[in-house]
């Protein structure tokens, strides 16, 4: 993730990350916002910024993701 960010110029702080194992523990941490699904191991939830209410198999990443944009968290996306 950091050096992904450094090559692009992107700020790790404006990441929204997800994850429910202990490989994504360093990428729940570095960015700005880390959500551990519902389903994730408690090391791992410990290492994030939010624990969602729903796992990855009740589509946790879409409504966290629907929760932030209804919230104004997430940037506005241009119309393609």
């Amino acid at each position: 993730l950091l050096k992904l960010c450094k090559v692009d110029g992107v700020d790790p702080k404006t990441i929204v990350a997800f994850g429910d194992g202990d490989n994504d523990m360093e990428f729940l941490e570095y960015s700005g916002l880390g959500c551990a699904m519902k389903n994730a191991r408690q090391v791992t939830k410990d290492r994030a910024d939010v624990v969602l209410e729903w796992s990855n198999d009740e589509d946790g990443v879409a409504k966290q993701l629907q929760r932030l944009q209804d919230q104004g968290v997430l940037c506005p996306t241009e119309e393609m």
